[in-house]
């Protein structure tokens, strides 16, 4: 299950996967980061789509996982929506328990299996830990390293 430049998404699969990580930020709270991260996401969608239906009335809306399993018919579809809910979970620097379930609850009912759940969550770890491994302060990554293991 790999999600790329050449995972061909439309509008409605966008709006899908933003109400599922709208959902997954509501579980502790919407952070800041997580609040920019999914407005200028769904904004540039928006614009270069010309979509009608505005971030405010997207999130809105509760994220229908019958819905999701309907419109995300291909494993790279549904890796884009799990992929993208696990960069949302650790906006915030903690990827939590709560969110943890939350996503493989997700990816249990897309028919993702549990093994390409864990590679996922173990790629965007190290995506993240390669975009900050070029940090100079070696004592400042230790610590964002440490708050970002799972609680």
């Amino acid at each position: 299950m790999n999600m790329d430049a050449t995972t061909n998404l439309g509008i409605n699969h966008i709006q899908v996967i933003v109400r599922a990580m709208h959902e997954v930020a509501q579980l502790d709270g919407v952070h800041d980061a997580e609040a920019v991260m999914l407005r200028e996401f769904y904004g540039a969608v928006q614009q270069d789509t010309g979509a009608l239906t505005s971030f405010q009335e997207l999130s809105r809306g509760t994220f229908d996982l019958d819905e999701a399993r309907r419109i995300l018919d291909t494993p790279e579809r549904k890796a884009a929506l799990l992929r993208s809910c696990l960069l949302l979970a650790y906006a915030d620097g903690r990827y939590s328990t709560a969110e943890r379930e939350m996503i493989r609850n997700f990816a249990d009912a897309l028919g993702v299996p549990a093994h390409a759940t864990l590679a996922l969550e173990e790629s965007v770890a190290d995506q993240l830990m390669q975009n900050i491994a070029r940090i100079s302060n070696i004592d400042a990554l230790r610590e964002v390293a440490a708050r970002t293991k799972p609680s």
